[in-house]
């Protein structure tokens, strides 16, 4: 197995904040793809910006490398999760959406520290809980 030791909790950090923002934005804007695909993008961009810069500033002694990890990993499950949007609408997309966002809660689960039934069960938690969130902010 490939050790990721010091780009363990970069990865982890951004992946989790990147597909956070990526559900905030498949629930509230449902309905919209072409919305959904440039927001999805915009926030992804920007989430590889802000994550590496805060990475990289926060802990200087990490060093760039790490940094890059945190908003590269941000990108990735903030942009990858919206791509079925660019070929359709509905179910056709809404599904592999989804599949591609428990993708990414699986990855996450398992480069948390904590292993087994607790690290999916947290993540995942934590990814519903912000669905709802945005969810109900999408109905003001």
């Amino acid at each position: 197995m490939i050790s990721l030791g010091r780009f363990r909790a970069p990865l982890t950090f951004g992946a989790a904040d990147g597909v956070t923002v990526l559900l905030g934005l498949l629930v509230s804007l449902a309905g919209q793809p072409h919305a959904l695909v440039k927001a999805a993008v915009g926030a992804g961009l920007a989430e590889l910006v802000g994550m590496t810069a805060g990475a990289w500033l926060s802990d200087g002694d990490a060093g760039i490398w790490p940094a890059l990890a945190n908003g590269s990993a941000a990108l990735g499950a903030c942009a990858l999760p919206a791509v079925p949007y660019l070929a359709g609408s509905g179910w056709t997309a809404v599904v592999p959406s989804v599949a591609l966002v428990a993708v990414t809660g699986c990855v996450i689960s398992v480069l948390r520290p904590e292993k087994g039934a607790l690290a999916y069960l947290t993540t995942f938690s934590i990814l519903a809980g912000a669905a709802v969130l945005c969810w109900a902010v999408s109905l003001i």
